[in-house]
């Protein structure tokens, strides 16, 4: 098996429409448009396929660096993995995922810079310039690129890091020069409040309660309103007919639901507790004042009169009066922002498993006072005032689907082995997005200091919701693009969808050594479809069903020999909470092999051990040099072959860790001569000599024929006189 790993996360930015600025040591610098990673369904100019700097690792040990061809790839977004730049590059010529949903994963929009002497962790690695990728040197002398540990295990580059050998070894010499480049983030759900917070700017957050009523900011997607838009509060108009509403361009809506993926046409949360960002807007159309020329007739004269009707807003009020999920009814946390959690108490109030409308309620107050009457220099004059009150209420609801991961169990086997230590996953309980099921998102295992990760298929992929939001008065719309930036105006709405790919697992690499996964064996659970997402989103692999297992093993290969390391092993779902974890390690033993020539009889007998000399029964020992292939040792630990070869060679392949034992074994070899095969093939001995190296036999074989030389030499001594 060849496991391929791209060298670096970041590809080189190819052209395209968005401007991306180098970091310039020691500035600031502010980036737009670094948001565009969570909205996956936007165009990416600059996709394509590009040549990238790769390591092959083969099943014998060897690692070649090579160059590949690639198509764009989506990129996963960790917590604080990548830079401002990296963020437009990714944004420019692919698409961001994520393994979870926990909103914690974070978005640069401005670099920050720190000297080495204070950062948080002095461990640090300096990797030689190859010609690839001469963008990435951070060295003063160009010829490295050097790069710090941050705490949570990402390697930041250092700028202006002066690079010499000292006793042998390559150091940053000026640590209190050199300059660590990290950035000022926002987190996804910080990112979620300034959008809900945005689109309040003229209703809930409004400067002054005339702003208000004078505007409303409406989410639209290609001119269509995202939202149901209403008119209201009808009021019949004096002195002309019809009516007029006082109420427009009001709607109520919902922007996210975390945590949160809209997936099958509702948003999957989990139980016990969830968060919804609720947008609302209106405005007020106050009837223009009127007035209309009429006449009154005294005795035969006819005079001129006036009928005239003002308008005035004595009050108006709007606000979200519920928010409902079964029967909870949802505190405010903030403006926009309501949660099942009782924050009285601060006790979460769940949702027992199942599929509920989640419903926000608006409502507006309004209340009108016309002034009307008829004024005339002849004609009787008088007036009225009447006060009219209405109210508008309005609703939107979203379908939801609770969850948790309660009925799933993780259980982690490992057989520690030197240098292949195999690990079995094992599932219990479903595995995720069916009814009532949270999915799992990694299983970590640590070996010692080996670290591998079991990821989950989901894959969640930010979506923008709208392009535009209009700024609604009387006299005018104004449409203002939806913002990918930190001070946009209106952040872009989004939410979640969610795309499978394949279980697979991530090998984190040590400084000091390498390590690899070789899967081996696999029982199938189910397969997840793939599911319909827009055109434009990087999922490459959401083209047909992937599968979900209920056992998932093989060999975590290393260049150490280490046993009887400590092993943990631990698992979350993809909301961020722990998922039930068992732990469970065999330790493999020594074996020992040995094999005694009976020159008489002609047999080999091999007697199969363990290091403390205890038998070991039911063995498999292949052989070459003997009559059959293999036996198996009998309750003693023995078995017997005739001997066919000079040399006899056994070997024990060591327990497969998938039979039933109360001990496991490592291979063992061991080796045996025959003299009278040997003296019977004396002639052969230089076609030995060609079959051992042409099969690059190993050097043991070589030590042992060493000892046939010997035994030749004694033989011919020894040999009676008259034989030829």
């Amino acid at each position: 098996m060849v496991l391929i790993i791209v060298s670096s996360a970041v590809i080189g930015a190819a052209a395209g429409a968005l401007v991306i600025p180098d970091p310039e040591p020691g500035v600031e610098k502010h980036y737009d448009d670094t948001f565009r990673v969570l909205a996956s369904n936007d165009p990416d100019p600059g996709r394509g396929s590009q040549t990238v700097g790769v390591y092959e690792y083969a099943d014998n040990g060897s690692i070649t660096a090579v160059n590949r061809t690639v198509v764009t790839q989506p990129v996963q977004l960790w917590d604080s993995n990548i830079q401002s730049r990296d963020a437009l590059v990714i944004a420019n010529e692919s698409d961001m995922y994520q393994s979870g949903l926990h909103g914690f994963v974070q978005v640069p929009y401005r670099d920050r810079w720190t000297r080495l002497e204070d950062w948080w962790n002095t461990e640090f690695r300096i990797l030689p310039l190859y010609s690839a990728d001469p963008s990435r040197a951070t060295s003063t002398d160009g010829r490295y690129t050097v790069e710090v540990r941050h705490p949570n295990g990402w390697w930041n580059p250092v700028y202006n890091a002066e690079v010499k050998r000292v006793d042998g070894n390559l150091t940053v010499t000026n640590p209190d020069e050199a300059l660590v480049l990290s950035s000022y983030y926002s987190t996804v759900i910080d990112r979620k409040i300034q959008i809900v917070e945005g689109l309040l700017q003229h209703s809930a957050m409004a400067s002054s309660p005339g702003a208000a009523r004078s505007t409303s900011s409406v989410p639209t997607r290609n001119g269509s309103d995202v939202f149901p838009t209403t008119d209201g509060a009808s009021v019949g108009l004096q002195w002309r007919s019809g009516s007029h509403q006082l109420v427009r361009d009001a709607y109520v809506g919902n922007v996210d639901v975390i945590p949160g993926v809209w997936h099958d046409g509702r948003y999957v949360t989990p139980s016990w507790q969830l968060y919804t960002y609720v947008p609302w807007d209106y405005r007020i159309d106050v009837p223009s004042d009127y007035s209309e020329s009429g006449s009154c007739t005294i005795g035969n004269n006819t005079y001129s009169l006036t009928r005239w009707a003002d308008y005035r807003l004595l009050d108006s009020d709007a606000e979200v009066v519920n928010v409902t999920a079964g029967n909870i009814s949802l505190d405010r946390a903030r403006p926009g922002m309501w949660t099942t959690v009782n924050l009285t108490s601060s006790a979460p109030r769940r949702l027992p498993p199942g599929e509920y409308d989640l419903t926000a309620t608006l409502r507006i107050q309004t209340e009108l006072e016309t002034h009307y009457g008829v004024s005339s220099a002849r004609c009787s004059e008088w007036d009225s005032i009447r006060t009219t009150n209405r109210t508008v209420e309005l609703e939107y609801s979203v379908p939801i689907e609770t969850v948790n991961s309660d009925d799933l169990s993780v259980d982690v086997h490992v057989y520690d082995r030197p240098g292949r230590d195999v690990v079995s996953v094992n599932w219990t309980g479903e595995q995720g997005l069916a009814a009532g099921a949270a999915a799992w998102e990694d299983v970590e295992v640590q070996i010692g200091e080996k670290t591998m990760y079991v990821t989950a298929p989901w894959r969640f992929y930010s979506v923008s919701r709208n392009t535009h939001v209009e700024e609604r008065t009387s006299g005018s719309t104004t449409a203002i693009e939806a913002s990918h930036s930190y001070r946009g105006t209106y952040p872009m709405m989004l939410h979640y969808r969610m795309s499978p790919a394949n279980v697979s697992v991530i090998a984190d690499q040590p400084a000091d050594q390498h390590i690899w996964w070789n899967r081996t064996y696999v029982v199938r659970n189910r397969s997840v479809p793939a599911t319909p997402l827009p055109g434009s989103i990087v999922a490459t692999q959401n083209t047909k069903p992937t599968y979900l297992y209920d056992q998932f093993a093989g060999v975590l290969k290393s260049t150490d020999q280490v046993t009887g390391e400590s092993v943990t092993a631990e698992a979350s779902d993809v909301w961020g909470l722990p998922v039930d974890t068992s732990v469970r390690v065999t330790r493999y033993r020594a074996s020992e092999l040995t094999v005694t020539v009976n020159q008489s009889a002609g047999t080999a007998e091999v007697f199969l051990t363990s290091a403390t000399g205890l038998p070991l029964p039911g063995r498999t020992i292949t052989f070459d040099g003997a009559a059959v292939d293999s036996v198996t040792t009998s309750a003693d630990g023995r078995a017997t072959v005739d001997v066919t070869g000079t040399l006899v060679r056994a070997h024990f392949a060591g327990d497969h860790w998938r039979d039933s034992r109360p001990a496991y074994y490592l291979d063992a070899h061991g080796y045996g001569v025959s003299q009278t095969a040997f003296v019977g093939g004396a002639t052969g001995v230089l076609g030995y000599l060609s079959a051992a190296i042409s099969n690059a036999v190993i050097f043991v074989e070589w030590l042992v024929f060493g000892i046939f030389a010997l035994l030749w030499m004694r033989f011919m001594r020894e040999r009676p006189a008259g034989r030829r």
